[in-house]
């Protein structure tokens, strides 16, 4: 054996591993998502991947271990702790009159993820119940203004009464402090915590205690509250979650700590003090994966597109720049923690077909039959029909090969729920319905990508990526007409996110919000000047991050760091992220290199975009990004074979309904096509963890690494 790498995305349906060796060759395991203990999924799905290397994880589990140079996890553990609300009971301290924060929060919440029509409606929109709720909240007097000035004191003895009301009377277990403009001054805040770590040592508990100008000391308040309460009130309770999943590692004699990923796509151990920015790292492996890709296929622009079995996951990298969202939406609350911009639908291979019982009409979604019971044909207990039994019934899917045959599927529950529910009641064929259901599916990712994600990109610049165990299935589907420049899949597509998960360096990033200009008026000197706030905030944001990477043990010398700056068009809504050209801001020279970056940035990211006439800029915020390279595995080159595939990979024709009629599709073995093969459709490449639906207007080739690459017949 040699060294392997092991990545895990434990997502709401299903927990994907998969193990990759030195030369880049890798192989899928596949078990149920099991939130209450995630461990229980993760070393299933390792065991049968394990199988499939014809390693006996019984006999060879621990040879096996020893030679794991990285475990990586990356899923649900912190969403789950909030989705459940069972995280610690947490207290918050604010500036006094703002104790609702929390419980108010911003109206625009009550409809994060919401369709237009439901957000146009306001019977649809919910307040989400706050995880503290207004008893565990006080107040205390103080005032920083957004210079950083503090313009009224402290008042300590406020501070001292609410900590111990929330400990004692309150009986809390976790603590927040979030004062306002703290971000830019966080000496009240520091101050107060130091009283509440004497009051915790005079009533003998010792509980979590966060502050916000070290979680996210960024503007926007409602969203670093959020951000600070999540963290005091569910990493721990996450992270105990990852140490169930190290310690069934250690028992195979894994000799390393378990590392996750971060939002913002980088690796960290997971015993790492911000744990809270591991919260969303499902989705984040694809999207670092597509990245890794784009330098193998000369591609800088890539959509990527996720169909797993609860949601449509989608993101869109740009000029080789991957979408950072610093105030994403996380169970209806906004936080102030940078991830990479993911847009997401409740649509999915999972994904729940019903008929609106008022007007008869077909209603997707947006809830999921999950991995657990799953579809109606797993006889689990679902009796409400989803996507993936209208795939089954159009016989797409192979009901002796689900999950590599190792679920057992009975075809005829989906047809007579099928027609229960949604056939008969519409007047339809069951088979018609379920072709509808799917095209309305499709339609709806189609959607989401092109009037949701890519408004205001040319998609003729764009190449799509499906990937996810729905994704090669659905990926034509929702490809549809549109002009991509290319539309491409991998054949570990149902195993992307966490093979992109070993894809990440050891990384850090830290954001910090500035407040300044440059306008057409200032003399060179006045310019350097102006833009000095920006050194000053990187300098101390490199020196933390430095001072915790040395902490993990690596050395200056492996450490690389990239500074980052958020520029605008003074009168723009949004702000540009852009790598900074310098290293700080000293000249007149630096000045004009920051904005010609940022030019340049612009002009990559939007089409017919051009220079105003004397522009003023204006820059918002900056950020450090800390990296440590790790090991990689490589998408190898291989020979090419000839266009006709080998024979044996050749399963046979079975009739797939498409386009209103049956007719017969080749059916062949994903694991036995090589790179040079092509074939057309109508075809179905199915592999234990995934299945390619190839429509007859449609034409498969592999390329040298392996990549499927599907045109359209005659383009």
């Amino acid at each position: 054996m040699g060294n392997y790498f092991v990545a895990c995305d434990a997502g709401g349906t299903m927990t994907d591993v998969i193990i990759v060796d030195e030369e880049g060759q890798s192989v899928i395991g596949k078990a149920p998502t099991s939130p209450h203990d995630e461990s229980v999924g993760y070393m299933e799905s390792l065991e049968e991947a394990l199988e499939t290397m014809g390693i006996d994880p019984k006999l060879e589990g621990r040879e096996f271990g020893r030679q794991m140079e990285t475990a990586i996890y990356t899923g649900t553990s912190m969403l789950n702790t909030v989705i459940n609300m069972n995280g610690y009971k947490t207290g918050l301290l604010t500036t006094k009159g703002f104790e609702d924060i929390i419980a108010q929060g911003r109206g625009s919440q009550t409809f994060i993820g919401a369709q237009w029509s439901e957000i146009t409606h306001m019977q649809y929109r919910k307040h989400r119940t706050p995880l503290v709720p207004r008893a565990q909240s006080r107040g205390a007097t103080e005032r920083i203004d957004m210079f950083g000035t503090p313009v009224i004191p402290l008042y300590e003895h406020e501070v001292e009464q609410g900590i111990r009301e929330l400990l004692v009377d309150e009986g809390c277990e976790a603590l927040a402090i979030v004062f306002l403009h703290s971000f830019t001054n966080p000496a009240h805040e520091i101050r107060a915590r130091e009283i509440a770590q004497q009051v915790m040592q005079e009533v003998g508990r010792e509980v979590p205690l966060e502050i916000s100008s070290e979680v996210a000391p960024t503007t926007r308040e409602v969203s670093r509250a959020n951000a600070t309460v999540i963290q005091a009130y569910a990493s721990s309770a996450a992270r105990k979650q990852l140490f169930r999943i190290e310690e069934e590692l250690n028992k195979i004699q894994y000799p390393h700590s378990l590392k996750t990923v971060l939002g913002y796509g980088g690796v960290t151990n997971s015993r790492y003090p911000r744990l809270f920015e591991a919260a969303m790292s499902g989705p984040v492996g694809g999207l670092q994966g597509a990245k890794y890709l784009s330098t193998v296929i000369g591609e800088d622009n890539i959509v990527c597109s996720d169909v797993g079995g609860t949601s449509f996951d989608a993101g869109a990298i740009t000029a080789g720049v991957l979408p950072i969202d610093r105030e994403p939406g996380f169970q209806d609350m906004y936080v102030n923690v940078p991830m990479l911009g993911i847009h997401s639908i409740g649509a999915g291979t999972g994904t729940y077909l019903r008929l609106d019982p008022l007007t008869n009409r077909l209603k997707l979604g947006p809830d999921s039959a999950g991995g657990t019971p799953g579809p109606t044909f797993m006889e689990a207990g679902n009796t409400t029909p989803t996507i993936n039994d209208a795939n089954l019934l159009l016989g797409v899917l192979n009901e002796d090969n689900y999950l590599g045959g190792k679920v057992h599927v009975n075809k005829q529950v989906s047809y007579d729920l099928f027609k229960e529910k949604i056939a008969d009641p519409l007047g339809l064929d069951v088979y018609e319905a379920a072709e509808t259901c799917m095209n309305l599916m499709n339609v709806l990712m189609r959607e989401h990508l092109v009037r949701s994600l890519m408004v205001g990109h040319d998609l003729r610049d764009y190449v799509l990526l499906g990937y996810g165990g729905g994704g090669p299935l659905h990926l034509l589907g929702y490809a549809a007409d549109d002009p991509w420049k290319a539309v491409i899949s991998v054949p570990h597509a149902g195993a992307f996110s966490a093979w992109g998960g070993a894809c990440m360096d050891y990384a850090y990033r830290r954001h910090k919000s500035v407040a300044t200009m440059i306008t057409p008026d200032l003399d060179p000197a006045m310019r350097v000047a102006y833009l000095q706030p920006l050194n000053a905030a990187w300098d101390a944001l490199e020196e933390e991050v430095i001072a915790e990477l040395k902490g993990e043990g690596f050395t200056p010398d492996q450490i690389s760091i990239e500074r980052i700056f958020y520029m605008k068009y003074l009168g723009l809504l949004d702000d540009v992220e852009v790598d900074s050209p310098v290293r700080r801001i000293d000249t007149i020279d630096d000045v004009e290199a920051v904005i010609r970056a940022y030019e340049d940035r612009y002009a990559q990211m939007f089409t017919l975009v051009a220079k105003p006439d004397g522009a003023s800029y204006q820059v918002t915020e900056v950020a450090i990004i800390a990296k440590v390279d790790t090991t990689k595995p490589k998408l190898r080159r291989h020979d090419l074979a000839g266009k006709t595939p080998d024979p044996s990979a050749f399963k046979f024709k079975r009739p797939v309904y498409y386009g209103g009629k049956w007719a017969d599709a080749d059916i062949w073995e994903m694991e036995k096509l090589v790179p040079g093969n092509e074939l057309s459709g109508l075809a179905v490449v199915e592999a234990s963890n995934t299945t390619l639906f190839v429509p007859p207007q449609w034409h498969m080739r592999i390329d040298e690494h392996d990549i499927y690459w599907l045109e359209r017949k005659g383009a």
